[in-house]
């Protein structure tokens, strides 16, 4: 698999991240979930996940079929591909 990710899904809370990870899941398309990795500590997870909120990145190759099946999900995925990143975890 390329080590290049692009970002899919940005700003989202842990439940729709959850959500947008099964749903790529099921069409076999790998995602990693990233967030602000500061405040943790202080805020708690759930505090931190709904303030900071969490990228859901996908293999660049793959940036395309994950937008549409998102976007089938929710409406417009309004993501570019070249907002290209490599999340930590």
């Amino acid at each position: 698999m390329d080590d290049e990710y692009a970002l899919v899904l940005d700003g989202v809370d842990k439940m729709m991240a959850d959500m947008a990870q099964g749903l790529l899941r099921e069409a076999g398309i790998p995602s990693l979930l990233h967030g602000a990795d500061f405040d943790v500590a202080e805020l708690g997870i759930a505090a931190h996940s709904t303030i900071r909120g969490i990228g859901v990145y996908v293999p660049m190759e793959a940036f395309d079929k994950a937008s549409e099946i998102l976007a089938e999900a929710w409406g417009e995925v309004e993501m570019d591909a070249t907002e290209e990143g490599e999340p930590e975890g």
